[in-house]
């Protein structure tokens, strides 16, 4: 019974009579379909992880282009915002940063409202000129500009007899007031408006007088050999500017003997052009690249990447005797 089990070649527990060679081919096929069967079910729960991850990024992506509104949205917003509000009690704070907390006010995440201020100052100021100049514009409004003259500037003039200076990009005029104070005659212009209400403002305050002119760098007429300093503070050009403006047209409006002088990161572009171009008498008296205290609109000092540069203009007599 028990024994006749074992010979019979019955296997016990199982619900049939097979054979044992036979159930031992069922038993492989048996565990391999429940292979297949668990590689299909453990396939198809990969697919559906991978759906299901592939469905939360489209979805994160859908809600972060929810909340970030179209770029004319995004500049419209800010232009309200400068027009509409009344200049900052916290003078020389960074208009970005009261901006920054505006947005935050109204229950922008600061990561978005970083990302809008960075779209700001860059594409979007830049797509028109009056974009750039309402940009400015709230430069000067929040924050006024820095007051105090260049100390380049201060350094390099200190014995210079008095000239025709040109002040490019004059903003709040604090370096054509600084020129002025010493007997210099200087013109100015910038495209702020706000910026350049500061520099009449100053002017009257102080009794002094220089030209102020609303326009561009492409707009503004150099002359030919007019000036006797041509003053860079801190100015935004770009690769357009430097063909058109700052090259031939800048070098033959400077007087023999004239010297321009420059300060910030259009320094480095600038001298490398005009060095490329092989300006006659051309030669650099100062070059500097180092970290130092920028000149900026910050209320502290902030340390960064600061380029100087003085370039003058030799006079034919001085070229001769090279």
């Amino acid at each position: 019974m028990g024994g006749g089990g074992r010979a019979g070649g019955f296997r016990e527990g199982s619900s049939a009579a097979v054979p044992a060679r036979e159930g031992w081919a069922a038993g492989a096929r048996a565990g391999r379909q429940l292979a297949n069967l668990a590689g299909s079910r453990t396939m198809i729960a990969g697919r559906r992880s991978r759906m299901v991850l592939h469905g939360l990024a489209w979805l994160t992506l859908a809600a972060q282009s929810a909340q970030q509104p179209p770029p004319e949205q995004v500049w419209r917003h800010f232009a309200d915002w400068v027009r509409n509000s009344p200049p900052s009690a916290v003078r020389h704070k960074p208009v970005m940063d009261l901006y920054r907390e505006q947005l935050q006010a109204e229950g922008l995440p600061e990561a978005e409202a970083r990302s809008r201020i960075q779209m700001i100052s860059g594409e979007l100021r830049q797509k028109s000129r009056e974009n750039n100049a309402l940009y400015w514009d709230a430069m000067f409004r929040f924050g006024g500009g820095p007051e105090r003259p260049l100390p380049l500037l201060a350094e390099t003039v200190r014995d210079l007899p008095p000239g025709d200076a040109l002040d490019i990009a004059m903003g709040n005029g604090r370096n054509s007031l600084y020129l002025a104070s010493l007997g210099w005659r200087v013109a100015g212009y910038d495209i702020s408006p706000e910026g350049l209400a500061l520099a009449r403002q100053r002017a009257k305050a102080h009794g002094v007088e220089y030209e102020i002119h609303q326009c561009g760098h492409r707009e503004f007429d150099f002359g030919k050999e007019r000036w006797d300093l041509i003053l860079f503070s801190y100015i935004v050009a770009d690769e357009g500017d430097l063909e058109s403006v700052f090259g031939r047209k800048l070098w033959d409006s400077l007087r023999p003997g004239g010297r321009v002088i420059c300060e910030g990161n259009f320094c480095e572009p600038l001298a490398r052009h005009l060095w490329k171009a092989e300006l006659p008498g051309m030669r650099l008296e100062r070059y500097s690249d180092m970290e130092d205290y920028r000149d900026g609109w910050a209320a502290d000092n902030v340390k960064g990447r600061v380029i100087r540069a003085v370039i003058r203009k030799l006079s034919p007599q001085e070229q001769n005797a090279r």
